[in-house]
């Protein structure tokens, strides 16, 4: 009788410390080790023990266990970033919701791609090229400039009384070479350019081109792989 009191007075005296340990979440224990930091989500990767960390415009990882933060990429022997991978699919996420009131709608077509370009990006351009003379696609272009002069010439465009005409000039590069530009005070034109640099922050993007299309965020351009979503 005395044995089994002893059995569960020790079971009590545990039962708190399991108790403590089961609700200490890897979200608790960031924000008690990283109280400066923000995220949007805390979630278990392939590797025990790791926790990926989403910001909302980035991507590392903890580890509660040792209390470290570790940046960089997770790698498969195959070559392929799981980093890299559920980084585009969060951004694919953001991209669905994204507001087309505000981008520059080229083309008719039933296939929608959205855009996120500088008019000065060489792969922008490229993309220009092979989309513009399709009639099955509609392009809806969110304006990112990387220079100073990119901006100017997205000023430029939403100067322009023709916007579309405007575009495909500049992006065909007849602005190029200190070409005189258009850059009006006009305050929606202020409110579009503002509202297209937040929708890039708040997703992620940091370099252009970058689409979204069929449900995948698509970062860089090369024609071989739009053809053959084109043709899916």
């Amino acid at each position: 009788m005395k044995r089994s009191s002893v059995l569960v007075l020790f079971f009590f005296l545990i039962l708190p410390a399991c108790v403590a340990a089961k609700s200490s979440s890897p979200e608790e224990m960031f924000k008690k080790s990283f109280p400066d930091r923000s995220f949007e989500s805390i979630t278990p990767t392939s590797i025990k023990g790791i926790y990926e960390v989403y910001t909302g415009n980035q991507l590392f990882y903890f580890a509660p266990e040792t209390n470290v933060l570790i940046y960089g990429n997770i790698v498969t022997k195959e070559g392929i970033s799981l980093t890299r991978e559920s980084y585009l699919k969060k951004m694919s996420l953001k991209m669905a919701q994204l507001p087309l009131d505000s981008a520059l709608k080229i083309g008719e077509g039933k296939k929608v791609i959205v855009e996120f370009l500088d008019p000065d990006c060489f792969h922008c351009r490229e993309s220009y090229k092979f989309f513009s003379p399709r009639k099955d696609v509609t392009v809806y272009v969110f304006f990112y400039p990387l220079s100073p002069l990119s901006e100017k010439k997205i000023r430029h465009i939403l100067c322009s009384a023709d916007r579309i005409k405007t575009y495909e000039e500049v992006m065909s590069g007849k602005f190029d070479n200190n070409a005189q530009l258009n850059a009006c005070t006009d305050t929606k034109v202020e409110e579009i350019l503002k509202t297209h640099k937040k929708l890039a922050a708040q997703i992620g993007i940091a370099s252009t081109p970058f689409f979204y299309f069929k449900g995948q965020a698509i970062g860089g351009f090369e024609a071989p792989v739009f053809e053959q979503l084109l043709k899916d």
